[in-house]
């Protein structure tokens, strides 16, 4: 049974990469055990786009995690996400992610059942339209999952998340519909601040923890996506409004990541 196990563990992220173009990625992390109950971790993630079809980011993350009782963790962190331009061959515009997230789980005959909430600031740097991106994106990430920590090696999981939005750009139109003069058409349009809040991705995850030592953790994954993004286009000004819809699409995104425990 085990090696079945490890057998899928495998082949699944191979299997979804050939099915999609969505993407994949790989980390590498350190998971450094400062006392009891008290975390520092250290993580480096590739994203590409389409199977190894370009660059997408770097990803850089620095978090605490501290165990408050039996059932209770907290943890708050800091992302440095580099987005990298394929056309032009050069990182652009980093953003700065800041989070605090709070779970509680509990363990039923080699079961863990887990809810973790997590909030997230991003801030958006170099030159953007303000009217159609929020400068400092607030989201709520709700995770609820279950994975099985009866086998020695090997720990499967199964999770579902949404991410909600807090505050996306938002506005009113106003008077009929306006032609220029090279056939964009547009509505007058008035900014109403940063108040839209919905949910933009629902996620299911699967993975497996394979434990190769004391140290050290490999676990392969593959993250399903729903995303429906709310999508707006105006001018510079964000005075028109040339369109407003949901962006709906689905991802499936194969994984691979290595820690290393001390």
């Amino acid at each position: 049974m085990k090696k079945f196990v490890y057998l899928m563990a495998l082949l699944l992220p191979l299997t979804a990469a050939a099915q999609t173009q969505s993407g994949v990625r790989a980390s590498v992390a350190a998971d450094w055990k400062i006392r009891k109950g008290l975390h520092l971790t250290v993580e480096e993630e590739l994203r590409m786009d389409g199977v190894f079809k370009s660059l997408d980011r770097l990803q850089t993350t620095i978090g605490l995690e501290y165990k408050v009782s039996p059932y209770v963790k907290l943890g708050a962190g800091y992302i440095l996400i580099n987005p990298y331009s394929a056309g032009n061959l050069y990182f652009k515009e980093p953003r700065h992610r800041f989070y605090v997230d709070g779970m509680v789980h509990y363990n039923l005959n080699g079961f863990n059942f887990s809810l973790r909430e997590r909030v997230q600031l991003t801030h958006r740097t170099g030159d953007f339209n303000a009217y159609q991106n929020t400068p400092n994106l607030v989201a709520l990430k709700t995770r609820l999952g279950v994975s099985y920590k009866g086998w020695t090696y090997f720990e499967p999981g199964v999770f579902f998340e949404v991410r909600t939005q807090l505050n996306a750009p938002w506005g009113s139109t106003s008077g009929s519909l306006q032609t220029k003069s090279d056939g964009t058409t547009y509505y007058a349009y008035t900014h109403a601040g940063y108040t839209h809040t919905y949910n933009d991705r629902y996620r299911g995850i699967i993975r497996t923890d394979i434990k190769l030592g004391k140290h050290h953790v490999l676990r392969p994954y593959v993250l399903l996506d729903y995303v429906s993004e709310y999508v707006i286009d105006t001018n510079s000004e964000g005075t028109r409004l040339f369109s407003a819809a949901y962006s709906n699409y689905f991802k499936v995104t194969p994984g691979i990541g290595y820690t290393f425990k001390f």
